[in-house]
């Protein structure tokens, strides 16, 4: 219900590095960490957005930052509410699932966005998985 509410954010303003973290019910959040272990994003931290409008999730294993999963921006009526918004699209060539995922975002406040993770796939589209995205505001992008 929260997303609905929030402003669709300037993929401008947005650039730099954001920390993830799980939200949502409890069974969600325990079983986030271990599905995308399983899904090539295990050690997921967050997402870093840039200035020529693509994004790239950011994973730490064993204390070393790499990146996986390259997005694009998309301005596109958004699949939980059918209003206009900000999605990122998983590029071509990411393996499956993620050829077949949205990453839906809204900006709660300056630092902070609410992404919801959706099935890009007839009939699964209602499913919306949600993350908190903060800036990181301690490292430069």
């Amino acid at each position: 219900a929260l997303f609905k509410t929030l402003p669709v954010p300037d993929p401008a303003v947005i650039q730099g590095r954001y920390r993830a973290a799980f939200v949502g019910p409890a069974w969600l959040r325990a079983s986030a960490a271990p599905a995308l272990a399983l899904t090539g994003l295990g050690g997921w931290w967050g997402k870093e957005f840039h200035a020529d409008g693509t994004a790239i999730n950011l994973v730490v294993r064993a204390g070393v930052f790499s990146t996986r999963f390259p997005m694009q921006f998309v301005r596109a009526r958004s699949f939980i509410d059918q209003q206009d918004g900000l999605a990122l699209h998983y590029q071509p060539g990411n393996p499956f699932p993620w050829m077949y995922v949205v990453d839906e975002i809204r900006r709660i406040d300056e630092h902070s966005l609410l992404g919801m993770t959706i099935p890009n796939l007839r009939g699964l589209r209602q499913l919306a998985f949600p993350f908190l995205l903060q800036q990181d505001l301690s490292r430069p992008a």
